[in-house]
C-alpha cells in the first residue's frame, strides 16, 4: 500500500522525476504499460519499408531506362520495348508504395489509438484512487489538461507527424543505401553536406525541448484558472472581484501565447536552413556527377547520365526526408513533454489499498477509536492535534466549534478522506489505512455539505449508489426516510432533472438526495456534513426526520453548522482550535457553561432575530 502524506502539491507545482525523463526511456516506459505497442510499431515499420522501396524504384528505374532505352538501344524496337517495361514497372512500383503508406497508416492509427486509450483508461483508473486533496478545485484543471489536452497532442503528432517521421526515416535510410551502391562518392558528399541538417535541427531541439515543457505547463495552468473561475463564478460576482480574476487569467492566457512564440519561432528558422541545403545538396550532387561521369576524378568507374539522373531524384528523396524527420522531431518534443506529463499523473501515490492484502470488516456495526491522532493539510500545520477518543458502535454523535476549528477536516478523517499525520483510527479494531477501498466504500459513507449530482433524474441519482437498483427500491427508500410526499411534490416527480452538479435544487434538496442515496447504500457508519446555508424550514424538518430514520441501527457522525441538530444526538463533540474540548450530552454541556453553552446561547439568539 502506497500512502500519499496529507499535504499536496499541485501538479504543475514543479517538474517531477517523470517530466526529466529522456525520449528513450519515456518510450520504453510506454511499451511496458502499454506491451502492443511493439507490434504495432514493427508492423507499422515494415508497412514503411515497403512503401519506402516503392518510392525508390523508380528513379532506379528511370536511371536504366536512360541508360539502357535511350542512350544505348540500337533499334527503335528495342528502345521501346525497354521503355514500356520500366514505365510498367515504375507503375507497379508506385501502386506498391501507396499501398504500403495506406496500410502503414492504419496500422499506426490504430496502434496510436490502442496506446492513447490505453493511457486514458490507466490515468482515469489512478486518478479515482487519488487521496481526494490531491483533486481540490485548483488541480482539477491541470488533471483535465494532463488527461485530454496533453493525450491530444500525443495523438495529433503521432497521428499526423509520426506518420511522416516513420515515412521518411525509412525512406532516408533506403535512398541512402541505392546511392551508395551507384556511387559511393556522391553518396558520401550528399551525406556531409546533409550533416549539416541535423545538426542545425539538434541545436534547435536543444532550445525548445524546455520551452515545449513550458507550454505544457502554461497550458495546464490556463486549464486550472478556467475551471477555478468557471467553479466559483457565482462568489466571484458576489465578491466583486470579476476584474481582478479576470486580470488574473488574462495574465495566464498571455503567458501561454509568450511560450508558444517563443517556441515555435527557432522552428521556422530551422525550416528555412533546410530548404537551403536542400539546394546545396542538388548543386553538389550535379557538379560531382558531372565531374565524375567525364572519367576524370580517378575515384572508381565513370558515372552514366541516368545515374546522375537517377541522384538528383535520390537526392530528393533523401534530403527531404530528413529535413522534413528534423522538423518532425522537433515537433516531437511538444508531444514527448505531453506524455511526460501524462506519465507524471500515474507516477502520484495513492492511498488505494491493494485487494490482496487488505483486511475486510467483519459485519454489523463496529466501533471507531482515534488515537493520538494528528492530522493536516500542509506539513508542519495540523489542523486536527491531541485526538482520542472512541465512538460506540451505534451512537448518534454531533460536531460542534466555531468556524475553522477543525469539524469538517474531522469528517474527512474518518472517511479516510486524510491520513493522520501521526496516530491511528481504527474501525473495529481495524487500522482505517489497511482497510480495502471496496470494504471501506460499503461500510462507511459520507454526505457532504454539498453533495454532487449528476445532470439526471432524481432517480438515476439515488439508484446509482447501488448496483441494480431500480425505481421500486429507490421509492421503497424514500417511504423509509419520511420523503415520498417531497419526491411526489418535485416538477416531474422521480424524473425531475436535477441540472448540472444539481443546481436545479436547493442546497437542502441536493442533501435529501444524496442522503436517499446513502441509505441504499446501507453504510454502518455514516458521516453528514451538514449544508451550513440555503435550508427553508420545510426542507430543515425533512432533513432532521430523514437523518433520524437513517441513524437507527447505525452509527452517525453529524457535523452540525446548526446547533438543534446537536441536541438530539447520544454525544456531543466540541471543537475548538483543532482539539476536541468538551465531550458529553447537550444538558451536560449546558449545565458547565463552557464553549457548547456560550455556542448555544449565540446560535439561539441569531435564531430569534430570523
Amino acid at each position: 500500500m502506497t500512502v500519499s502524506p496529507t499535504a499536496s502539491p499541485q501538479p504543475d507545482a514543479e517538474r517531477t522525476d517523470t517530466e526529466r525523463l529522456g525520449t528513450v526511456v519515456l518510450l520504453r516506459r510506454v511499451a511496458r504499460l502499454v506491451p502492443s505497442v511493439r507490434t504495432g510499431l514493427a508492423a507499422t515499420l515494415a508497412f514503411a519499408a515497403l512503401a519506402a522501396v516503392g518510392r525508390i524504384v523508380v528513379p532506379v528505374v528511370v536511371q536504366y531506362t536512360i541508360d539502357h532505352g535511350l542512350l544505348t538501344a540500337v533499334t527503335s524496337e528495342e528502345r521501346t520495348r525497354i521503355v514500356v517495361r520500366c514505365a510498367l514497372l515504375g507503375m507497379a512500383a508506385v501502386l506498391v508504395a501507396g499501398v504500403g503508406s495506406s496500410l502503414m497508416n492504419r496500422r499506426l492509427i490504430s496502434t496510436v489509438e490502442d496506446v492513447v486509450s490505453a493511457l486514458r483508461i490507466r490515468v482515469l483508473d489512478h486518478t479515482l484512487r487519488l487521496p481526494p486533496t490531491r483533486l481540490e478545485s485548483g488541480a482539477q484543471g491541470s488533471f483535465v489538461a494532463r488527461s485530454t489536452d496533453d493525450l491530444d497532442a500525443v495523438t495529433v503528432f503521432a497521428q499526423g507527424g509520426g506518420m511522416t517521421l516513420v515515412q521518411n526515416l525509412t525512406q532516408m535510410t533506403i535512398a541512402f543505401l541505392v546511392m551508395a551502391v551507384y556511387s559511393w562518392p556522391l553518396a558520401i558528399l550528399a551525406a556531409l553536406v546533409a550533416c549539416v541538417v541535423p545538426l542545425v535541427g539538434r541545436y534547435v531541439q536543444r532550445i525548445i525541448a524546455g520551452r515545449f515543457d513550458v507550454v505544457r505547463s502554461r497550458i495546464g495552468q490556463l486549464y486550472a484558472a478556467f475551471a477555478e473561475t468557471l467553479t466559483g463564478i457565482d462568489t466571484i460576482r458576489a465578491a466583486g472581484a470579476v476584474e481582478r480574476v479576470r486580470t488574473r487569467v488574462h495574465s495566464r492566457i498571455d503567458a501561454t501565447a509568450d511560450a508558444q512564440v517563443r517556441t515555435l519561432l527557432p522552428m521556422s528558422a530551422s525550416f528555412s536552413v533546410g530548404q537551403s541545403i536542400d539546394t546545396l545538396i542538388t548543386i553538389a550532387v550535379m557538379c560531382g556527377g558531372v565531374a565524375l561521369g567525364l572519367g576524370t576524378s580517378g575515384v572508381g568507374s565513370s558515372i552514366t547520365v541516368g545515374t546522375v539522373v537517377a541522384f538528383v531524384f535520390l537526392v530528393t528523396f533523401f534530403v527531404r526526408p530528413l529535413q522534413f524527420a528534423v522538423n518532425t522531431l522537433a515537433d516531437a518534443k511538444n508531444s514527448e513533454a505531453g506524455l511526460r506529463r501524462v506519465l507524471a499523473i500515474l507516477d502520484l501515490e495513492t492511498d488505494a489499498v491493494a485487494q490482496e492484502i487488505a483486511t475486510p470488516l467483519r459485519p454489523g456495526m463496529f466501533d471507531v477509536d482515534i488515537d493520538a491522532v494528528e492530522v493536516g493539510y500542509v506539513p508542519g500545520r495540523p489542523v486536527l492535534t491531541g485526538l482520542n477518543l472512541r465512538i460506540g458502535a451505534g451512537q448518534q454523535v454531533a460536531v460542534v466549534g466555531e468556524t475553522g476549528s477543525g469539524k469538517s477536516t474531522f469528517a474527512k478523517l474518518l472517511t479516510r478522506q486524510l491520513h493522520p499525520t501521526t496516530g491511528t483510527v481504527r474501525f473495529a479494531g481495524v487500522d482505517v489505512a489497511s482497510i480495502g477501498d471496496e470494504s471501506l466504500a460499503r461500510r462507511v459513507a459520507v454526505v457532504p455539505q454539498d453533495p454532487f449530482l449528476f445532470d439526471r433524474s432524481v432517480l438515476e441519482n439515488i439508484a446509482v449508489a447501488r448496483p441494480g437498483a431500480d425505481r421500486h427500491d429507490v421509492e421503497a427508500i424514500l417511504a423509509e426516510l419520511g420523503l415520498d410526499d417531497w419526491a411526489r411534490d418535485l416538477p416531474h416527480g422521480l424524473d425531475t432533472r436535477t441540472g448540472q452538479r444539481g443546481e436545479a435544487l436547493s442546497v437542502g434538496e441536493r442533501q435529501l438526495v444524496a442522503l436517499a442515496r446513502t441509505a441504499l447504500v446501507d453504510p454502518d457508519l455514516l458521516v453528514l456534513d451538514e449544508a451550513t446555508s440555503g435550508v427553508d424550514a420545510g426542507t430543515d424538518v425533512r432533513l432532521q426526520r430523514a437523518l433520524t430514520s437513517i441513524g437507527r441501527g447505525r452509527t452517525t457522525v453529524t457535523i452540525a453548522h446548526r446547533l438543534h441538530s446537536a441536541r438530539v444526538a447520544d454525544r456531543i463533540l466540541v471543537f475548538d482550535r483543532g482539539r476536541i474540548v468538551e465531550d458529553g450530552t447537550h444538558d451536560e454541556l449546558v449545565a458547565t457553561g463552557g464553549l457548547y453553552a456560550r455556542l448555544q446561547d449565540a446560535w439561539s439568539f441569531r435564531s430569534t432575530l430570523v
